[in-house]
């Protein structure tokens, strides 16, 4: 009797885990490559909100100091130096009310630039400015005096100029002086600039800045709002025409977003009238 042989099976066995294989590396391959595009989309999108939030956060706060201003907006450049015109430029100065209001103490003579007054619960610092709006007084304290009086409240401010009239503190009622009551207050200088693609703004004393957002590609975008016939529009303090754009679009660096914001800022109250 024969014995039967068995089929040989070394082959087909070979050829079916190499089919497996394929089949298995194939699918491998599709899977981590869905995977891998969803992972960098979720990541893009991630970072085009988180841009977008940056730079919504940097209008709201301009927004927000523009609206509290007290005095008329002075366009500056790129080193915050004053500019001329209506714009556009690439940075924006304004003064923010500080603190007051301040009793002047005594008659302050025209071509003096020292004047007395009393600050209660609050120390006036060099850099700041000292207004007066019914004599027209708006200028820099450059110094600051000691403190005197009752409650130490009293201060001595030196002006960075010479007042151009006189501040009297009592008026002659024919041949009686009379008392009156001639009060001031302080602000603090900001200023919004855009500098090699950056929005920054300063404080007081601040000479660094704060970053409120990068990748700007507008490099002049404030102005001063006018009519169709050229005159400062009053009603508005500011125009602002932000835009950002994604410099990194050939990696996965997605920092920024193409965004375009444009704005006029509207007055809330203007209590000085020189910047």
């Amino acid at each position: 009797m024969k014995a039967r042989a068995l089929p040989a099976r070394n082959g087909s066995a070979l050829v079916e885990v190499m089919i497996s294989t394929t089949v298995m590396a194939i699918v491998s391959s599709i899977v981590f490559s869905i995977l891998n595009t969803g992972m960098i989309l979720f990541a893009k999108n991630t970072a085009v909100n988180m841009a977008h939030q940056q730079a919504r956060v940097a209008v709201l706060t301009m927004e927000a100091d523009l609206h509290g201003a007290v005095s008329i907006p002075q366009l500056a450049d790129a080193s915050q130096a004053p500019v001329t015109g209506n714009g556009p430029a690439a940075g924006i100065s304004f003064q923010l009310y500080a603190a007051g209001p301040f009793q002047v103490l005594s008659t302050a003579a025209s071509g003096q630039n020292q004047i007395n007054v009393r600050c209660p619960n609050y120390t006036p610092k060099v850099g700041q400015r000292f207004c007066l709006p019914l004599h027209q007084v708006e200028l820099d304290i450059t110094a600051v005096g000691g403190a005197s009086g009752t409650g130490g409240a009293n201060r001595t401010l030196t002006l960075a100029s010479n007042l151009t009239r006189p501040v009297e503190t009592s008026l002659d009622n024919a041949g009686t002086l009379t008392p009156v009551v001639v009060t001031g207050f302080i602000t603090d200088k900001y200023i919004y600039v855009v500098k090699s693609g950056e929005l920054r703004y300063f404080k007081p004393g601040d000479t660094v800045g704060k970053l409120l957002a990068s990748d700007i590609t507008t490099a002049m975008p404030f102005s001063i709002p006018v009519t169709p016939l050229g005159a400062p529009f009053n009603r508005f303090v500011a125009a602002i025409n932000l835009s950002t754009a994604d410099h990194t679009t050939n990696n996965r660096g997605f920092k920024a977003a193409n965004m375009f914001l444009n704005a006029m800022v509207p007055y809330r109250s203007k209590l000085c009238y020189y910047q």
